[in-house]
């Protein structure tokens, strides 16, 4: 690890599990100032504890707050701003994702699910990126999208269209706030191990047949696949990457049929016997004849 943003101070919504801690660590170790957000206080505790133990010079700090209202938000940013001084860095991972099918929908479930998963980026990013330009501070806010947004889920209606919506107020926004450093870009994760997707048996991850995997890429995307596209996002090494989507899914975006429909003739098993076995091998260097 590094210190690739050293200096800079972070919001992670959602923090308590899963993505969301990998990212609050991660950025903690590479040293900037982070607070955690989480709901539940308990996984708040365990993730606020967590980070004291990993941060690497940065200041850490906590906050319980429903990001789907606005002014638990503007009370998170105001005590975020007491703590660290700024905010440079807003990372919205906290969302719902409640399967239900469509003809069952209730106007309040709706409402629910678009206020969690797009009000609360509104107001973490505005309220933040009003701060920032104050200050003179550049930045970077990463929202958190899904694969849903342009290939709907069955029974997951609201949820993609709050993260279709989410890629339009990303792009929009980061028209607006480009001309004053500050970067806004989505990450849209997929098949990584956590509440919806479970470790596969040791046995079966292990033949890494591609039959086995939902993925094109054959392994399980862990939390820390995420985090570290986000760190890079929220790193100055990012800053002329604006209004954009990043699929982190394994090939899964870009897959029309999946291997049970579509089998391989020619895996990482199979290659040597059915390819190279009757060619010569080529040797690459200097002088090859």
């Amino acid at each position: 690890m590094g210190e690739r943003v050293k200096g800079r101070a972070a919001l992670v919504t959602g923090a308590g599990r899963g993505i969301g801690r990998a990212v609050a660590l991660t950025l903690a170790r590479e040293g900037a100032d982070v607070l955690v957000n989480e709901k539940e206080e308990r996984a708040l505790e365990k993730v606020y504890q967590e980070l004291k133990e990993e941060a690497r010079g940065g200041k850490v700090a906590r906050f319980a707050a429903d990001v789907s209202d606005e002014k638990q938000v503007n009370a998170m940013m105001d005590y975020l701003l007491a703590e660290f001084g700024k905010i440079n860095i807003v990372v919205n991972n906290a969302a719902v994702t409640i399967p239900r099918p469509a003809l069952t929908y209730t106007t309040d479930f709706w409402d629910e699910t678009i206020r969690t998963n797009l009000y609360s980026s509104y107001f973490t990013c505005l309220r933040a990126a009003r701060e920032m330009i104050s200050r003179g501070e550049k930045g970077s806010f990463i929202n958190f999208s899904s694969i849903g947004a342009q290939k709907p889920h069955r029974q997951l209606m609201a949820y993609d269209t709050s993260k279709g919506a989410l890629d339009s107020f990303t792009r929009a926004l980061a028209l607006e706030l480009a001309p004053f450093d500050i970067t806004v870009n989505a990450v849209a994760p997929a098949s990584i191990l956590g509440a919806n997707v479970r470790p596969m048996d040791p046995k079966v991850a292990q033949r890494r047949e591609p039959v086995d995997f939902a993925t094109p890429v054959t392994r399980e995307g862990e939390p820390q696949d995420v985090a570290n596209l986000v760190l890079f996002l929220a790193s100055p090494e990012a800053s002329f990457i604006t209004g954009q989507i990043i699929a982190v899914d394994g090939g899964l975006s870009v897959q029309a049929r999946p291997v049970t429909m579509a089998p391989l003739e020619i895996t990482p098993q199979n290659i040597h016997e059915v390819y190279f076995k009757d060619k010569k091998e080529i040797k690459v260097g200097i002088n090859n004849e």
